[in-house]
């Protein structure tokens, strides 16, 4: 009796992945039909013809304070085991916990003097 290797479990499911993709990506083509009218393709903005192209950028202050946003939305789920764990970390913990939160803190201030978060 042979014993596999885990090698051809990997190679299996390759194989079994792409055939997947491949069916659902066909069935996909038989079942869409024809394609849309030019008037279904355009994005729809509460009822209202667009009036810019979609190729305009927008302002740099909204990925400033997306990326802000989501720097300090991670702070939380960082901090929540810090937080659980308190009397278990002993210093080193709160060392470590209060450092991170400083860089943080920089992190806001250079945004407040930048005016990144100026409306």
């Amino acid at each position: 009796m042979t014993h596999s290797t885990p090698e051809i479990f990997l190679l299996i499911f390759a194989i079994v992945a792409m055939a997947i993709a491949i069916l659902l990506l066909s069935l996909n083509r038989l079942i869409a039909g024809k394609p849309l009218p030019r008037e279904q393709e355009v994005p729809f903005e509460c009822g209202l013809n667009p009036t810019t192209s979609p190729s305009k950028s927008l302002s740099i202050n909204y990925f400033l304070v997306a990326s802000a946003f989501l720097i300090f939305e991670l702070e939380t789920a960082i901090l929540w085991p810090w937080a659980v764990n308190y009397w278990e970390l002993g210093m080193g913990g709160m060392i470590s916990a209060v450092s991170f939160m400083i860089i943080l803190l920089l992190g806001l201030f250079y945004l407040l003097a930048k005016r990144a978060l100026s409306i």
